[in-house]
Formats: structure tokens, C-alpha cells, sequence
């Protein structure tokens, strides 16, 4: 998840990075031996951030098999991370025509919202809500979130807030829900309810540095820099921190030690000044 939190806005929020993609679970059983191993190759290059290698793996096995779904969804998340939302739409929607999925319909809102294109979006959100599957389809919480999503681009808050605590209600360890609504909450001014939300959204990805950099900037503004000090520094201690945001902390937890020491260099002085008096 940490990877996918670090992209902008909408597309960060769901299909940035494979790890919080959704892609189609079952494998298509006409598909030939081939294509599963160029599918799974593909997928690899995907999940390890090659979508340029990923796609040149797909044209080809596209060009072979036009009506493959997954070869579709593939080349449609590659586009998205390769920024072309344009071409990622094409694919997504060939996905969903030949495979009336949940999680294709999912992919497609993404896409979609990446495109602004939020009324298509909502339509094809309230298209997959209503497929019913057996079981049940298991990841409700991300069209609940991009419902959200739209919200706020719609400008409405009280909407998307409400979308946000559905999506929860689906699942309530969804980081990326859960880091919207402390948002939103902070842009109400409830920084006390929404210091409660980056707790739990903390706990729930223990490698996101926004909602430690949010707890930070709260308690710093509280006064408590010691505290704010504290949770960079449990941060820092996580293995395997994605490079860029462990040099963030790096950076706020020396600004943090700089405000400390310019505090009790301040006390100091303020001490003496009344020792002299």
C-alpha cells in the first residue's frame, strides 16, 4: 500500500500499484498454456513497476487473442501507471464487455476518474455494485471509495465523507478510506476526530508515512513535540521503508530534534533572564 499512497490523488487511490490493484482471480480455462505464462509474465513485470515491459508483453498476446479479458485488464493498469488513461479506458472497457466482472467494473470507475469522466464513472460504479456473485464479491470497500472520490471532485464533502465511512464499514482496515475521511475531517476543522482516523489508519499500514507525518504535524501543533518526535522515530525503525519516504522522516525527525533543541535553548534563556531579575 505504501507505494500506491505516494502517487496523486484519484489514480494513487486505487490503481497506482498492483498491490492495490484488483485484478480477475480466475484464470480463463480456454486460454492456451502460452498465454498463461505470457499473462503471468506481464503481471510480474506489472507488480515489479516495469508497466513498459508489461505492455510490450500484451501487444503481442493481444494481437493473438484479442478477446483474452485479463490480457485486457493488464494492458488497461499499464496504461494507467504508464499515465495514459485514454488507451487504460479502451482496454478496461473491452475487459468488462467480454467479462461482466465486479472487479473489471472496478478498474474501469478508476480509469474513468483518472480521465474525469465522473459520471461514466459513477455508471459503471453502480453497474458492478449490482452484479450478484457467488460469493460475494469481497473488495466493496474500493467502489464505496471511488464513489467518494467522485464526491470530492463534485465538490460535495458531506457525500464523500459519508462514502468514505461506507467503504469502512465494508472493511475498516481500507487505508486509503480511511486516510480520506481524516482529511476531509482535517479540512472541517475536527483535527481531533481526525488525529482518531490517521491512528487507525496508522495501524492499518504501519509503512504509510502520511498518517505518521499527519500525527506529527498534530501533536506539533499541540505542542508536543516530543510525542511528534517519538512517532517518527517508531517509523523509522519499520524494515523494508520505501526510499523516498524514509528520507522524508529522516528529514522531520532532524526538524523535530532542531525545534526541540531551539525550545529548551529558549527555556534556558527565558530562566535566566529571570535569575538576573
Amino acid at each position: 500500500m505504501t507505494k500506491a499512497v505516494s502517487f496523486a490523488f484519484a489514480f494513487s487511490l486505487i490503481l497506482a500499484a498492483t498491490g492495490c490493484q484488483t485484478l480477475n482471480d480466475n484464470q480463463n480455462k480456454s486460454v492456451k498454456p502460452d498465454s498463461n505464462t505470457d499473462l503471468s509474465v506481464a503481471e510480474a513485470f506489472l507488480e515489479g513497476g516495469r508497466p513498459d515491459k508489461a505492455m510490450y508483453e500484451l501487444r503481442t498476446l493481444l494481437e493473438r487473442e484479442p478477446r483474452n479479458a485479463k490480457a485486457h485488464t493488464l494492458m488497461g493498469l499499464s496504461q494507467l501507471a504508464l499515465k495514459n488513461p485514454r488507451k487504460a479506458i479502451e482496454h478496461l472497457e473491452n475487459a468488462w464487455k467480454l467479462e461482466a466482472k465486479p472487479e473489471h467494473a472496478l478498474n474501469l470507475s478508476s480509469a474513468y476518474l483518472e480521465n474525469n469522466q465522473l459520471e461514466s464513472a459513477q455508471k459503471i460504479i453502480v453497474a458492478g455494485l449490482s452484479l450478484k456473485e457467488k460469493p460475494a464479491y469481497r473488495n466493496k470497500e474500493r467502489f464505496y471509495h471511488n464513489l467518494g472520490l467522485i464526491a470530492e471532485r463534485k465538490g460535495s464533502l458531506v457525500a464523500a465523507e459519508k462514502s468514505y465511512k461506507r467503504a469502512l464499514e465494508e472493511n475498516p482496515t481500507f487505508y486509503l478510506s480511511r486516510a480520506r475521511l481524516a482529511q476531509i475531517l482535517e479540512e472541517k476543522k475536527k483535527f481531533d476526530q481526525a488525529k482518531d482516523h490517521w491512528e487507525m489508519a496508522r495501524s492499518s499500514c504501519p509503512g504509510c508515512f502520511e498518517a505518521v507525518e499527519r500525527l506529527s504535524s498534530y501533536y506539533r501543533n499541540k505542542g508536543n513535540i516530543r510525542t511528534a518526535l517519538g512517532l517518527v522515530k517508531d517509523y523509522r525503525r519499520i524494515e523494508g521503508l520505501n526510499p523516498g519516504e524514509s528520507k522524508k522522516a529522516a528529514e522531520l525527525e532532524q526538524d523535530l530534534k532542531n525545534e526541540m533543541t531551539k525550545s529548551a535553548s529558549n527555556r534556558t534563556s527565558e530562566n535566566n533572564k529571570d535569575i538576573e531579575r
